[in-house]
């Protein structure tokens, strides 16, 4: 499955978040705004697995890593309130229709630990995600 209709499913799906903060996408120029927060997204691929007999049926799978950016110095609740609308946005059980494949979420996102880096606070938000053809 091409990867890049892999990552505007899971982009489009985070654009359709309420109020969304400023996103930095990957490999795409963004200066961050002194005091605003935002959400910084990567793609993590994972080795594919081939089932079937003669390993016709190939599943995708892959991490989502949307990383909540927060300014430090300001508590980590607002950090981690969003992470949480992220997460629930991105739920168990979410399908996206992918043409002949549908991806979908089979476990509910992980929330890590929050941690400083420079004048931001970071906490990463892993969506694992799979694809498989209908």
């Amino acid at each position: 499955m091409n990867p890049n209709i892999i990552d505007a499913a899971l982009e489009q799906h985070l654009l359709a978040l309420p109020d969304p903060p400023p996103i930095a996408w990957e490999d795409v120029a963004y200066t961050p705004v002194t005091g605003q927060a935002y959400l910084q997204v990567n793609q993590l691929r994972n080795k594919p697995i081939e089932h079937g007999l003669a390993l016709d049926v190939r599943e995708d799978r892959g991490i989502l890593q949307v990383t909540v950016v927060h300014p430090a110095g300001q508590g980590k609740v607002g950090a981690i309130d969003l992470a949480q609308r992220v997460a629930e946005h991105f739920k168990a059980g979410l399908v996206l229709e992918l043409g002949a494949h549908y991806l979908f979420l089979d476990a509910h996102p992980a929330i890590a630990s929050g941690y400083p880096d420079g004048g931001w606070y970071r906490v990463p938000v892993s969506i694992a995600w799979q694809t498989l053809p209908h």
